[in-house]
């Protein structure tokens, strides 16, 4: 079954004003599919270098191979398989000067790969796909950031879902092929992706050698058991045995397959966001829940911290997806001040931003509004709402020092029965 995807509008739309338009993601997240049903659509053709025959065909010719594709529109899935065909279309779109002439889809961040960096500047616009939204899942399209900015979250009809049943789908995480599937199936479905990221992608993005796989498989692991925690390359050197700058690269290689994302602090000081630490978060939940071995059982009755983690986790990268097509574009970030945080800051190109701290727990306390309480005096004018999602059901008002804060369940991020897209 065909699953909407909610940046699908935002493809069309930069296929009218772009010559070459690219979808990045992590493999299995859905490009594939998604770049047919446009290709279909659009009556596009579509080429694909996981296909080995035209992938020797790129390679051995690629000027020749790209004029041939550039009589039609068409689709090029997994671009990244043949760099060299980066020059050609280059040449290509220079000389037809047309919108719309190749949609994209890379697995490894295609603007962190050098060949391909400067040669498409001005010529290509990417967007994000990211594995499947629990609104997706719920054929919705309502946007969750566009509510929390304009403070109508309170209002939104949250699904009701048993707090056990919710853990479970956080754990299985988004990725389209473990839809469905049994706990030992879905087990067995990112053992191999994992072993086909590091085995087959890691060289993709830059020169390695099997001892390094190794390092950055054991690394992808520990990080896993950190996740929505400071990241401390000082501490993984010394764990790993290895340099922190090549604790640094690692991480960047691991970000450009999009497995994982660093997640700067949030400072009125521009400056300081790039000097202070980052929290470490993972594009799935589920691989997550994978490389750490464990369930909604356990979690629930024997790991409350890691539990905790994970739900940090999996609302940032909820939030993740959702930015990719919410009205106005935001970064993510975390705040730290002294001993004062809040775990995700959302920040627009104007400055104004909204803040949400995360407990897992059902039961809310006043004392969790310190950090959020910091931070609005901090930015003033700028910050918006603040928000506390938790384990609960109700939507509730808490206030302190002059400000009032939101309770919202985090079951609003599984969708809403009356929010559901016009199919007609």
């Amino acid at each position: 079954m065909y699953i909407k995807r909610n940046i699908t509008p935002i493809v069309y739309e930069l296929l009218e004003d772009f010559r070459i338009v690219s979808i990045n993601g992590a493999r299995q997240s859905g490009k594939t599919t998604l770049s047919k049903e446009i290709a279909k659509e659009l009556d596009m053709d579509y080429y694909t270098f996981d296909n080995d025959s035209t992938k020797t065909v790129a390679q051995s010719n690629p000027i020749n191979f790209i004029e041939q594709l550039s009589k039609k529109p068409c689709v090029i899935d997994e671009i990244q398989m043949v760099p060299e065909v980066i020059s050609a279309l280059k040449m290509s779109v220079d000389a037809k000067n047309e919108s719309g002439m190749f949609l994209l889809t890379g697995s490894a961040d295609l603007f962190k790969m050098s060949s391909i960096k400067e040669s498409l500047a001005g010529r290509m616009v990417s967007v994000s796909l990211y594995p499947l939204s629990y609104f997706e899942l719920d054929n919705c399209s309502t946007n969750i950031l566009d509510m929390l900015f304009d403070g109508t979250i309170k209002e939104f009809n949250s699904k009701k879902l048993d707090y056990e049943r919710m853990i479970e789908q956080i754990v299985r995480g988004g990725f389209p092929s473990v839809q469905g599937k049994s706990s030992r199936s879905q087990d067995a479905w990112f053992e191999t992706y994992v072993e086909a990221r590091i085995e087959k992608d890691l060289s993709l993005v830059k020169k390695i050698s099997q001892e390094n796989k190794s390092e950055i498989n054991k690394l992808l692991k520990i990080l896993a058991s950190s996740t929505s925690n400071l990241l401390k390359y000082s501490s993984l050197s010394k764990h790993l045995s290895i340099k922190d700058t090549t604790v640094k690269s690692d991480i960047e290689i691991l970000e450009a397959l999009f497995l994982v994302k660093r997640v700067n602090p949030y400072f009125t000081n521009l400056g300081k966001r790039e000097v202070k630490a980052p929290k470490i978060q993972f594009v799935d939940t589920g691989l997550v829940s994978h490389l750490v071995d464990t369930d909604a059982h356990t979690l629930i009755t024997s790991d409350r911290e890691m539990l905790g983690n994970l739900v940090e986790n999996f609302i940032y990268s909820e939030f993740l997806k959702h930015s990719t097509y919410a009205k106005k574009s935001s970064k993510i970030y975390h705040y730290r001040d002294g001993d004062y945080e809040v775990d995700l800051v959302l920040e627009q190109k104007n400055g104004n931003i909204v803040a949400v701290e995360v407990k897992s727990s059902s039961v809310i306390k006043t004392e969790y509004l310190r950090g959020l309480v910091r931070l609005a005096k901090n930015a003033k004018d700028k910050f918006l709402h603040g928000y506390i999602f938790y384990g609960g059901n109700e939507v509730l008002p808490l206030s302190k020092d002059g400000f009032t804060f939101w309770c919202i369940p985090f079951g609003c991020l599984f969708g809403d029965d009356k929010n559901k897209r016009n199919n007609n």
